[in-house]
């Protein structure tokens, strides 16, 4: 059976694709939940003008997080951590605390766009990177000083 795919899944392809699938597949899995829909004259036709919308919504998407991903290209954040006598430091900055920092800077991203493999604990300059979509990614840098208790 051919189906439109309303989605992208993994393995079968992207939104708008037009793709063979089995009769059981397509009737149990990708029509119950919205993923895919016949590939019917009519639904090829109306494929055509939301495939062209589709594209616009998406280029318009890719040019913001262009220029998002320029400015914060650009950004250089100073932040402190609590540290003790002996250099210990007392807790870590998160991707929350990214999150908030951004914020402060007038850039709104969620915390989960930030890659962040394990909180920051010591003192330093390092290089955060921040997904903001399809293939847009920009680093910033973070300036952790030590502050004493």
């Amino acid at each position: 059976m051919k189906v439109i795919l309303l989605q992208a899944i993994e393995r079968l392809g992207k939104p708008f694709d037009v793709v063979e699938v089995s009769d059981g597949y397509a009737r149990n899995y990708l029509f119950s939940r919205k993923f895919a829909i016949p590939a019917t004259e009519g639904n090829i036709r109306g494929l055509k003008k939301s495939a062209a919308r589709f594209s616009k919504q998406r280029e318009k998407i890719r040019s913001t997080g262009m220029d998002l991903a320029e400015r914060i290209n650009n950004l250089s954040i100073k932040t402190t951590i609590k540290t003790g006598i002996d250099g210990k430091s007392f807790g870590s900055v998160t991707s929350n605390d990214l999150a908030t920092l951004l914020q402060t800077e007038g850039i709104e991203i969620d915390k989960k766009d930030i890659v962040l493999e394990e909180p920051l604990k010591h003192p330093g300059v390092y290089d955060i990177k921040v997904h903001l979509g399809e293939k847009i990614n920009a680093i910033f840098k973070l300036i952790l000083i030590e502050e004493g208790v």
